[in-house]
């Protein structure tokens, strides 16, 4: 186990390793190995919370090795997903990925159908973060989890969950510029999202994302191409705009913030935010 360090934290972070500790020291690790298991998890996410991420690896490390002795598939899966994650906040890549391979293997064992997609909703997430950081093949693992989760909910009864799912699919698939498919999944998502109850921020980041990659895709297609005064669209010429003052209904400019829920704005034209 970690040896304490002697930096400082907030009081309320020390009482609450404190709490932790003697719980600890409390347990049978023997008898109750899934109870010692959550025990350590919750050290671990005090030390992350105190962005002391060495530590909380160790812990979160600690804490699966006692949750493998115990039946509960789940509760491991949570400690797995917070090892890996904790693990790619420190760029340690490779040890991240091997422990999402392992989970990989532990989530059939999980029981309840919404649980299990939700491990694979934030498996996908972790893979495309490595996939950011140049993980080859981390990206067509994120799809693959993506695609395992739309397979185990529905579409019909939670469009919200689906929509969100269909983003991050069409995330994954813009990071690698790959345009036809990330407009498919952008273009499932809105759809989807148009069935929720209460759409407008949701539904203003999707059709961001499709609207952006719509223009990407119009561009790559050669739909528009500019000429002096005029554009061609489709081969038919059309006048350029003059400039105007801008007024309050005009469009932002490209650098201007987002809606408050929306993805950032655009850098270059080839790339996108997730």
């Amino acid at each position: 186990m970690p040896e304490e360090t002697s930096q400082s934290r907030p009081a309320r972070l020390e009482q609450a390793l404190a709490c932790f500790h003697e719980a600890r020291g409390l347990t049978d690790p023997e008898e109750s190995p899934g109870v010692y298991g959550i025990v350590l998890h919750d050290i671990a996410d005090t030390y992350r919370d105190a962005h002391d991420l060495k530590e909380a690896v160790e812990y979160f490390r600690q804490a699966v090795s006692y949750k493998q002795r115990a039946d509960n598939p789940s509760d491991l899966a949570t400690t797995m997903t917070a090892l890996a994650n904790t693990l790619v906040a420190m760029g340690e890549r490779s040890e991240a990925r091997d422990i999402l391979e392992q989970l990989a293997a532990e989530v059939p064992k999980i029981g309840d159908t919404e649980r299990r997609a939700a491990v694979l909703h934030n498996m996908a997430l972790t893979y495309e973060e490595l996939g950011r950081m140049g993980v080859e093949g981390a990206y067509a693992d994120a799809v693959a989890s993506c695609q395992a989760v739309l397979a185990l909910i529905d579409g019909a009864s939670d469009p919200g969950w689906y929509a969100s799912v269909l983003k991050d699919m069409g995330d994954v698939y813009d990071a690698q510029d790959m345009l036809p498919q990330a407009h498919a999944a952008y273009e499932e998502a809105v759809r989807h999202t148009r069935r929720m109850e209460s759409t407008s921020a949701s539904l203003i980041t999707v059709l961001i994302a499709l609207g952006r990659t719509s223009r990407r895709l119009g561009k790559r297609e050669g739909e528009t191409t500019v000429s002096g005064d005029g554009a061609a669209v489709n081969g038919a010429r059309i006048d350029a705009v003059r400039s105007q003052p801008r007024d309050a209904s005009s469009e932002p400019p490209s650098d201007a913030p987002p809606p408050p829920d929306g993805p950032p704005p655009e850098g270059k034209a080839s790339d996108e935010e997730s």
